[in-house]
C-alpha cells in the first residue's frame, strides 16, 4: 500500500491550521481550581472577547451553601481528658443540612473511648444561615458586580459589605454556652470563603461555559460523542473563516490563563512529591486548555462528522419541535398578540435551525436528517391545532407551518 492509499484510508487531524480542511476539530480540559472574576474578565476584555465567553458568577444562596464546606472536617484541639471519655478525645467540625441552601448546624463531632469501647458523639454548637437584609437585592448585586467590571468606564464600586450581613452564625439555641474563640474562628473561616466563592469561577462554572459557548456561540458539534472534543465546521468564506479561527485563538489564550493561575509547579530539589496527609502531588497533571486541530479531509473523516451531525442536529430538532408543542398547548384565546410573540420566537429559532442544517449540508455533503414529527408530539400539536383553529384559524395554519423545517 503506497503513503498517499494510507492517507486517504485512515483519517488524523493536524495542529497545522492553514491546511486545507472542512472544519476544525477542538480539544478542550479543564483541571481543578479557581480564578477571580474580576481578573478573568479583564483578560477576556484585552483578548477582545465578549461578556458571554466567561461564567456568570454564582448567586450568593449558592455561594454560601458552598463556603460552609470549608468548614466540614476543620480540627479542633484534642482534649487530652474529658468527663465521660476514657483517655483523650479527638474533635473537628461537621456541617449538616437543616434547610437547604438557606439553613445549616455547626456540630463538634468527638471521637475517643468511653466505658471500654470506641465511641463518636455530636454536639449542636452554632446555626448558619442565609438572610438577606429586607432592602437588599441580591439578584441586583450579582448583576451589578459584573457589570461594574465589564464597564471601563464605571466608577461604582461594588458593596461587598452588604453582601456579608446575609450570611449569620448563631448560637444553635439562645440558651446555649458558647465558646467565643471557635465561634470567631468559625465565622471567619465561613465569611472569607462565601466572600471568594461569590466572586470567583471554578473548574466547573468554566466547564459548562465552555460547552456553552462552542455549542451556542460558535455553533460546533460535540465529536463522536466524546468528552471534551467538538467539531466546528470552517465556513467556506475565507475572511469568515479566518475570524473564526482568530476567535478560537484569543478564547485559547483566555483558558489558558485559567490554567497558568492554578498551574502545579514543583521543582524536584525544592518541593516534596508527598503532601503534608502523606499523599502523592500530582505535580505533572495537564493544565486547563483548549487546542485548535485542522481536520483532514477524506471520506472516514467525513462518515464521522455525518454521523455526529445526524445525532446533535436530530435531537435539535426534536427539541425544537417538543418546544412548539409546548407553545401550542399554552394558548390562550385572550392573549392572542402575545401568542403570536411566543411563535415569533419559535419562528426565529426554526430559521438559525434551518441555516445550520443547510451550512452543515453545504460542507459535508447530503446529510441524511429526519425531520417528521414523534407521534406523541404530532398528536400534541394536532390537538392544540384544532382547538386553535375554532377561535383564530390564522394562528392555527402559523402554527402548522411552523412544524416544516426545511
Amino acid at each position: 500500500m503506497s503513503e498517499n492509499d494510507s492517507n486517504d484510508d485512515i483519517g488524523y487531524v493536524t495542529d497545522n491550521t492553514a491546511i486545507a480542511t472542512r472544519g476544525l476539530l477542538i480539544l478542550y480540559s479543564v483541571t481543578g481550581g479557581r480564578v477571580s472574576y474580576e481578573s478573568f474578565a479583564n483578560t477576556a476584555r484585552a483578548l477582545s472577547l465578549p461578556q458571554t465567553y466567561v461564567p456568570d458568577i454564582r448567586r450568593l444562596q449558592d455561594s454560601f451553601a458552598i463556603a460552609k464546606n470549608n468548614l466540614d472536617g476543620m480540627a479542633l484541639p484534642t482534649l487530652e481528658a474529658a468527663d465521660g471519655w476514657d483517655g483523650s478525645v479527638q474533635r473537628q467540625v461537621k456541617v449538616v443540612r437543616l434547610q437547604r441552601s438557606n439553613e445549616y448546624v455547626v456540630q463538634v463531632e468527638s471521637r475517643g473511648r468511653a466505658r471500654g469501647k470506641n465511641h463518636v458523639e455530636s454536639e449542636n454548637v452554632y446555626r448558619l444561615e442565609f438572610t438577606p437584609p429586607e432592602d437588599f437585592d441580591i439578584v441586583e448585586w450579582r448583576e451589578e458586580y459584573m457589570a461594574a467590571i465589564w464597564d471601563a468606564e464605571s466608577e461604582t464600586e461594588p458593596d461587598m459589605t452588604v453582601m456579608r450581613q446575609c450570611l449569620s452564625v448563631t448560637p444553635y439555641w439562645e440558651d446555649s454556652e458558647i465558646d467565643p474563640m471557635l465561634m470567631a474562628r468559625i465565622a471567619q473561616a465561613l465569611m472569607q470563603e462565601y466572600e471568594i466563592v461569590a466572586t470567583s469561577i471554578d473548574q466547573k462554572m468554566l466547564r459548562d461555559r465552555i460547552v456553552r459557548v462552542l455549542s451556542s456561540e460558535l455553533g460546533a458539534l460535540p465529536f463522536r460523542s466524546g468528552q471534551g472534543a467538538y467539531f466546528l465546521a470552517r465556513p467556506q468564506d475565507e475572511e469568515a473563516s479566518n475570524q473564526q479561527l482568530q476567535t478560537l485563538e484569543r478564547y485559547s489564550a483566555l483558558l489558558n490563563a485559567f490554567g497558568t493561575a492554578n498551574m502545579l509547579s514543583g521543582n524536584a530539589g525544592e518541593n516534596n512529591w508527598f503532601d503534608e496527609n502523606g499523599r502523592a502531588r500530582d505535580w505533572h497533571r495537564p493544565g486547563t486548555n483548549l487546542r485548535i486541530m485542522g481536520y483532514i479531509d477524506n471520506e472516514r473523516q467525513m462518515g464521522y462528522i455525518r454521523s455526529d451531525i445526524q445525532t446533535n442536529i436530530g435531537r435539535e430538532i426534536a427539541e425544537y419541535q417538543q418546544k412548539l408543542m409546548e407553545v401550542a398547548q399554552s394558548f390562550n384565546e385572550d392573549k392572542i398578540d402575545a401568542f403570536n410573540k411566543r411563535l415569533d420566537s419559535i419562528t426565529s429559532a426554526r430559521t438559525v435551525l434551518s441555516e445550520r442544517l443547510s451550512h452543515l449540508t453545504a460542507a459535508f455533503g447530503e446529510v441524511e436528517m429526519r425531520t417528521e414529527l414523534y407521534q406523541d408530539v404530532a398528536a400534541g400539536i394536532n390537538e392544540a391545532c384544532n382547538r386553535i383553529s375554532a377561535v383564530n384559524s390564522s394562528v392555527a395554519g402559523r402554527l402548522l407551518g411552523l412544524t416544516t423545517i426545511e
